[in-house]
């Protein structure tokens, strides 16, 4: 579906953008699901679940538990929020109630840095502890680690805010070093440009990330860039759906749709 979209964007072909709504909230946190839902994290911790058009289908306020650093919704049904501050993970089900938690601590990960869902729904963890990218099953079992990460970049300290997991690479993004990709085994491949971690989508071939109010779209195999202008100025986070964009700026969120 991604792709599909991608294809069409970033080709000659220029998109007619309609404007479907506006949404009045301040976006932490930005992500879709591949069924078309869309989830937002507001500055105030609230969880927001909406339909592909903007029209809220569910929202629970989840500030009880701290500051919400991330969510992952790359599995519709079991959704995960990172708590940095808690060195957590808490599971919800796609309806968003409470279903379960992870404390990292637990399991000898003093200082995770970012977390996210593995694509056989274990957790990647990246341990500031020991600089290494490591992959958990639920029971807190490691079944993969990277080494120190420190050897893979040109600087003395690593601070990744996000990792997404496409099913065959997984990426690490630090917003001073760039998007370091490893493979399932947690070897490190190759480094990616500077994106900020929360305005970035991958898929099985393709990354794409908010560069100012433009996307731009590389191969992950090749050195391919495109690039599409949006609709509107003073972006922060961007979004690509089949058909639609979702985009934020300091205080709301805008869906348009294209043909």
């Amino acid at each position: 579906m991604f792709l599909l979209l991608a294809t069409i964007l970033f080709s000659s072909y220029a998109p007619s953008w309609k404007k479907l709504s506006t949404i009045d909230i301040q976006v932490k946190d930005l992500e879709l699901d591949h069924l078309g839902n869309v989830y937002v994290v507001s500055k105030t911790n609230q969880l927001y679940k909406f339909n592909e058009n903007g029209i809220l289908l569910s929202t629970l306020n989840y500030a009880y538990l701290g500051n919400i650093t991330h969510i992952d919704c790359s599995n519709p049904l079991e959704l995960y929020l990172f708590y940095k501050e808690l060195n957590a993970i808490v599971f919800l089900d796609n309806n968003l109630a409470y279903r379960g938690r992870m404390n990292l601590s637990d399991f000898g990960i003093l200082q995770a840095a970012a977390a996210g869902r593995a694509y056989d729904n274990g957790v990647w963890v990246f341990d500031q502890g020991d600089m290494q990218l490591k992959k958990l099953e639920r029971d807190g079992t490691i079944m993969q680690q990277s080494g120190n990460s420190l050897q893979f970049v040109d600087q003395n300290k690593l601070s990744p805010e996000d990792i997404k997991d496409n099913g065959s690479r997984v990426f690490v993004c630090d917003t001073s070093s760039g998007i370091l990709m490893f493979d399932v085994f947690a070897n490190y491949i190759k480094t990616f440009t500077k994106v900020s971690s929360l305005s970035y989508m991958v898929n099985d071939k393709e990354l794409t990330y908010l560069e100012k109010d433009k996307l731009i779209k590389i191969k992950i195999l090749g050195s391919t860039r495109d690039t599409l202008n949006l609709p509107v100025t003073g972006i922060i986070q961007a979004k690509l759906g089949k058909d639609k964009v979702y985009l934020s700026d300091s205080n709301q969120l805008h869906i348009y749709s294209f043909d």
